[in-house]
């Protein structure tokens, strides 16, 4: 039985990883590659990714695991809050690795907070500094379990002020040459990296100092990189005012492309500290036009910045019995838990929407199967029915979503505040419902 490193790109696309593979400059990716599987690995609709990626987490397409938008509404009905996992029906593929055991680690998932109380250890997808708080503001309540770690976490995250000089310019050789008074363009790109940074420091210090069979990674860097600079990376440098008056749009061209290049660097230190005997699964939610394809607007509705978002991502899995340097065909977000299962020797749910990419394999190793894993009683690591949540900390989530563009901001020129806000998000949970049957 196989432990499990699952990580978690949100939007990489082999249209912008082939050109940086075929020039040497992602070597971690191309020699997980050479010892694995790759292919394409189709999307959901919606692709929203708090839906996309409980899917991915538990093999369920969003009706059955209950997770439909970017927002909810407060228990007490007047306000609402950026999603939480309070409202997932199902078991996610760490807390079947609770149920049979053995422990996990999972790092900031989209969406995991507050964190389960699983065997090993969880920090939520509310764990990174956002720019409006202080370098060292307390960290929302719930957001590490188990609580013993969270003094510990707390001194990873990275605030954006604390990005220096050196490291924009990794980024934005030509950084110097900004007017930063009109164009907070570097100001958004220490956030995205800071965010990063946090992530991966919380990862790496689980990795090394806690026991885990499965260690479940999720960074939305590549998406944000994407969403705020793709449209130089593409040659589209017209939509809106992304950049300040007066500055070169050409010193923004090679951010996507650094991102990437970055992410490469910290896969490679994950799957050195998963060790050569551990299976290695990366993969996107869906990939992001990085070329004329790349919408010149965005729509003035829910989520619009999806518009952007392309149906296919990533796949590759590094494993025992896995044809290496072969492709894998087929494959969508759903195959993700049912093929994790079996790579850890456990068998899938009958009741999963995905399936085991069994072509990726040539072990000839059977594909077991259990009706369904919610049917397995006991304590699997999941929430108690009666489990609290800090509206206060989904308040600054909240602004992180209306930031992005997911969210319409609250009060005048956007959505309401109050009962309306409510009303507002039950209908799009509803319409990302109706979208998400007729897929």
């Amino acid at each position: 039985m196989s432990r499990l490193l699952l990580i978690g790109w949100d939007a990489a696309d082999w249209k912008v990883i082939d050109p940086l593979l075929a020039k040497g400059e992602m070597p971690h990716l191309a020699r997980l590659l050479q010892q694995g599987v790759r292919g394409n690995i189709a999307t959901i609709h919606p692709p929203l990714s708090p839906m996309v990626w409980t899917s991915i987490a538990t093999g369920k397409r969003p009706p059955k695991h209950g997770i439909l938008g970017f927002t909810e509404p407060t228990p007490d009905g007047l306000s609402v809050r950026p999603i939480s996992n309070l409202g997932r029906k199902t078991k996610a593929l760490w807390n079947i690795v609770h149920q049979n055991g053995r422990s996990s680690i999972v790092v900031g998932w989209w969406p995991s907070h507050p964190a389960e109380p699983i065997r090993g250890a969880m920090v939520s997808d509310l764990f990174p500094l956002k720019g409006e708080h202080s370098p060292g503001a307390p960290m929302p309540l719930g957001t590490v379990a188990p609580a013993s770690l969270a003094a510990r976490m707390a001194e990873l995250r990275v605030h954006p002020t604390e990005i220096s000089g050196e490291i924009l310019g990794l980024f934005v050789p030509g950084w110097r040459k900004l007017d930063q008074e009109k164009d907070k363009s570097l100001h958004d790109l220490a956030g995205i990296i800071a965010e990063t940074m946090s992530v991966h420091a919380a990862a790496t210090d689980l990795m090394e100092t806690e026991p885990w069979d499965l260690a479940a990674i999720y960074f939305a860097g590549i998406d944000h990189f994407c969403h705020r600079f793709m449209r130089y990376h593409a040659g589209k440098r017209t939509r809106g005012a992304a950049s300040g008056p007066g500055t070169d749009p050409a010193l923004f061209t090679g951010i996507v492309a650094n991102g990437y290049r970055y992410h490469d660097v910290m896969l490679g230190r994950l799957v050195e500290l998963a060790g050569p005997e551990c299976a290695v699964m990366l993969l996107s939610d869906h990939g992001f036009h990085s070329d004329k394809l790349l919408p010149d607007y965005i729509p003035a509705e829910a989520a619009g910045p999806a518009v952007e978002h392309r149906s296919f991502g990533i796949f590759c899995l590094r494993a025992p019995g896995v044809r290496a340097g072969s492709q894998v065909y087929g494959a969508s977000v759903l195959d993700a838990t049912p093929t994790a299962l079996h790579v850890m020797g456990l068998p899938a749910g009958l009741d999963m929407d995905g399936k085991v990419l069994v072509n990726a394999f040539e072990d000839g190793r059977a594909v077991e199967k259990i009706e369904s894993w919610d049917a397995v009683e006991g304590e699997d690591g999941r929430h108690s029915a009666d489990e609290q949540y800090d509206s206060a900390a989904a308040a600054d989530s909240l602004k992180q979503l209306v930031d992005l563009g997911y969210v319409a901001p609250p009060g005048p020129g956007g959505a309401p505040d109050g009962r309306d806000a409510v009303a507002d998000c039950l209908t799009e949970q509803r319409y990302n419902l109706a979208r998400a049957y007729a897929d």
